[in-house]
Order: C-alpha cells, then structure tokens, then sequence
C-alpha cells in the first residue's frame, strides 16, 4: 500500500480535512496526517494540542496515522518513506497556492503532488473561520460559540475544544 502525506497545520482540523483524507482512503493510500508548525503563522493551537485534536478527528479510521513536525515537509518526506503527497483545494486561490508548493517540494525531495478538490458541501469550511469564530467570543457566550463551529468540525473534536478553551 504506497504511502501519502496530507500535510496542514490543522488549526484546528475540520470535517473538510477529513473529507480529503477520506478521500485518499478510498483511492487506496495509507495516509500519513503530517501536522506542522509554519513559522509565518501564529497559531491559535499549539502543536501538541492539534495533533490531539486531529488523532480524536481520526477516529475509527483505519490506516490513518498522525504525526507532528517542525521540520519542512520535504524532509518529512524522505524520512518517512511518503510516496506521494496528497493536498486538498477547494477553490482557484488554493490551486494556485498548492501548485506552488507541489512545485517546491518536488525540487526537494522529487514527490509528486496529487490534488483532490473538496466536495462541494465543504468549500465554505476553513481553520481560519473556526478560530474567528472561537475569538470572536467571550467565556460566558460558549455556548453560542460551540453553535456556531458545530457544522465545521467533528462532534468530537468541538468537545475537546470547549474541553481546552472554556473549562
């Protein structure tokens, strides 16, 4: 069974994420969930707590495995035995920013990037929406809050989430 990476910071993961990597179940890939740190974010969730979050999103999967790293995806790559990359997109924007990147990480470590677009019932879903959202809110309104991330995120992760940020 070759291996892919689907590689993101998952700040935090969304049902979206969990589409592609269903996604790269179904077309037979052992999938290796690679999350990162990018230096050019600050990151609402810290990389111990996101790996968390996307091992509870995986439940039940099988042949899904999560990994944290600090280090570029390239080197991932190589040392991990990844035969393929996987990324999802789910507009223009995205492609264009992905292309880049599969670009790149070919150069470097000669990995072929596959692209999966997301289903259409998932293109609105993004981290950026879920962490605004959780921001945009104050610890007496958490349950508005959790109403709001409910339709982007796994029940399970969303209760780990209230779990961190409101107990």
């Amino acid at each position: 069974m070759k291996r892919c990476l689907i590689s993101g910071s998952f700040d935090p993961i969304t049902i979206g994420h969990i589409d592609i990597i269903k996604k790269a179940l179904d077309m037979g890939y052992s999938v290796i969930v690679g999350v990162f740190n990018n230096e050019e974010k600050a990151h609402f969730f810290d990389l111990q707590t996101r790996v968390k979050l996307c091992k509870i999103a995986i439940q039940g999967l099988e042949n899904v495995q999560v990994i944290g790293s600090n280090g570029m995806v390239s080197d991932f790559c190589i040392s991990n035995n990844i035969d393929v990359i996987i990324r999802g997109f789910r507009n223009n924007m995205d492609y264009a920013f992905e292309t880049e990147m599969a670009v790149y990480n070919y150069k470097h470590c000669g990995i072929n990037t596959h692209f999966i677009a997301s289903s259409s019932e998932y293109l609105n879903i993004s981290s950026t929406k879920v962490r605004d959202i959780i921001k945009s809110n104050k610890k007496n309104e958490s349950d508005n809050v959790f109403t709001n991330i409910k339709n982007f995120l796994t029940d399970d992760v969303t209760e780990e989430i209230r779990r961190i940020k409101y107990e």
